[in-house]
């Protein structure tokens, strides 16, 4: 029973599985490549290179995120059908109402009748699509780590999402998509705000470090790179 149990969830996780595939087999080799690499360069032109090497990796992931899902759900060829076909199916591929997507595929995992690789892949799958975000965000524009001004702009950036697949007839416009992706980047940027993680990530230059007993810290819109030592 319990080798079935991981069976179902490893096949309902395939999607997502490939997603963290890419992740690990591309992004963590080309960031600690980076920084095994520049050990020998002194401090600040270790910094640069470690921040150029993450602002290579962000827009890796945000090309990525955008062919994924968007550029490749359109159907050039048949546009304007599919648009029209959309439109007549409107009330299938929207929902406003929020929660309703995920009880109905929290309701199909528990009576298994669609079975487990569509619900898994939408639940969990939208709650680590936008993950990286935490990361990237906070580490690259300093007053992105205020979590009123990331939380904003994550959504807004997942409303742009929705409303271009809305526009361009290329998934479904779902509310709830919305809130799974800010409650996966929420939870991640609550982890990063651990003092211990924290010094983890100043150690390999993702974070400046802290000012010194007497220093001034820099302010919020001084860019992380220009940040002296």
């Amino acid at each position: 029973m319990l080798w079935q149990l991981i069976l179902i969830y490893i096949s309902g996780m395939r999607h997502v599985l490939h997603g963290l595939l890419l992740v690990f087999g591309v992004c963590v080799p080309l960031f600690s490549g980076v920084f095994l690499l520049t050990r020998s360069l002194e401090e600040d032109a270790r910094r640069r290179a470690v921040r150029t090497a993450l602002f290579a990796l962000f827009a890796f992931y945000c090309a990525a995120l955008f062919g994924a899902l968007i550029v490749s759900r359109v159907d050039y060829r048949t546009f304007w059908q599919t648009n029209a076909e959309y439109w007549k199916n409107f009330d299938v591929m929207t929902n406003f109402n929020p929660l309703e997507t995920v009880r109905l595929y929290l309701n199909a995992i528990k009576h298994n009748y669609i079975g487990m690789e569509i619900p898994l892949s939408n639940l969990i799958g939208n709650a680590i699509l936008f993950m990286p975000m935490a990361v990237f965000l906070p580490c690259l524009f300093r007053p992105m780590r205020k979590l009123w001004l990331f939380a904003i702009t994550v959504t807004l950036i997942f409303v742009t999402v929705e409303a271009l697949q809305l526009a361009l007839s290329c998934g479904s416009c779902d509310v709830d998509d919305v809130l799974l992706n800010l409650t996966g980047t929420l939870i991640v940027f609550g982890i990063l705000k651990i003092p211990a993680i924290q010094r983890w990530m100043r150690r390999i230059y993702l974070l400046p470090e802290e000012p010194k007993n007497g220093e001034t810290p820099a302010t919020t819109d001084e860019p992380i790179a220009s940040q002296s030592h």
